[in-house]
């Protein structure tokens, strides 16, 4: 009858001495650290959902391009996935009872990489808050720089319009110097809006966009004419900038990872919110030009 009842007390004393192994105020202390660190992370999932908000904003005014637009929608979703992922993880090693040093040494590996994770993804936020915060944009007035229905860009008009690129080129590169520890690339984007004029068929205009619409036979309708037009002045736009960010060899970004791209919008209106626009009207012959420097 005594041998159960020693059985019982030496699977006491061994249990006893497993748990006396683990150091139970520092299972505590590292246990109490996570859930903080989960806090923070649902912290910072209301700080993306913003952050989602403010690029929507932007979306809506017209004030992003399409490619910036949906990188940082990606970002933003990659990060709320990793951020689920690790909140979920905490939970269950929170939730374990430790008993012995294999217990112990996953809190601790779950605990060190949390701290750091949750460091990296701080910093995105900040970095993503700085720049959907600053003005993305260069508004290139095109009835200065082109006569209507022209595309091509006068020795002396492309002088005055480089004079338009220096704010953003300084501006990149405050701003990549500010995020060394990025790795970071840039794109720049040129976004070509037209009025509604009719382009007449016997012109050499309707010649020149009929061509890089590459028809042979069909004839164009008067908004694809426009809306090549308008992709014409976009990519004359972007040549400028590129040939002005190439002269900046100080400028390691420029020379290296950048994305130059370039599209027409034709007869849509380039902002929302304008709502007098007229069918030929100098506010809609205009070029967005977009700069974002993305996290790869």
């Amino acid at each position: 009858m005594r041998k159960p009842t020693t059985y019982f007390i030496v699977a006491i004393a061994l249990v006893s001495l497993l748990i006396s192994c683990v150091p139970q105020k520092q299972v505590k202390s590292s246990k109490s650290e996570l859930e903080t660190i989960n806090s923070q992370l649902e912290q910072n999932k209301q700080d993306l959902s913003r952050l989602n908000a403010k690029r929507l904003g932007k979306e809506n005014q017209n004030q992003i391009d399409d490619t910036t637009n949906n990188r940082i929608k990606n970002y933003i979703d990659r990060t709320m996935a990793e951020i689920d992922t690790m909140i979920k993880s905490n939970s269950f090693v929170i939730g374990e009872t430790i008993v012995d040093k294999d217990d112990w040494e996953r809190l601790k590996n779950a605990l060190s990489f949390t701290r750091g994770s949750a460091k990296k993804i701080n910093d995105k936020i900040l970095f993503l808050n700085d720049l959907t915060s600053r003005n993305l944009v260069i508004r290139i007035d095109q009835d200065v720089i082109f006569e209507p229905g022209q595309y091509r860009v006068s020795p002396a008009v492309a002088e005055s319009i480089t004079k338009q690129f220096e704010p953003a080129v300084r501006e990149i590169d405050l701003f990549t110097k500010k995020y060394p520890d990025f790795p970071l690339s840039l794109i720049i984007t040129a976004r070509g809006y037209a009025d509604g004029t009719i382009i007449a068929p016997n012109t050499q205009t309707y010649r020149d966009l009929k061509q890089r619409l590459n028809l042979s036979s069909s004839e164009p309708s008067n908004k694809e004419l426009n809306v090549e037009l308008s992709r014409a002045r976009a990519e004359a736009v972007k040549l400028l900038f590129q040939k002005f960010a190439n002269s900046k060899v100080d400028n390691k970004l420029f020379n290296s990872k950048v994305l130059y791209l370039y599209e027409g919008k034709g007869e849509m209106y380039p902002d929302p919110a304008v709502t007098d626009y007229r069918t030929n009207d100098p506010r809609r012959r205009v070029v967005l030009l977009y700069w974002s420097v993305s996290p790869e």
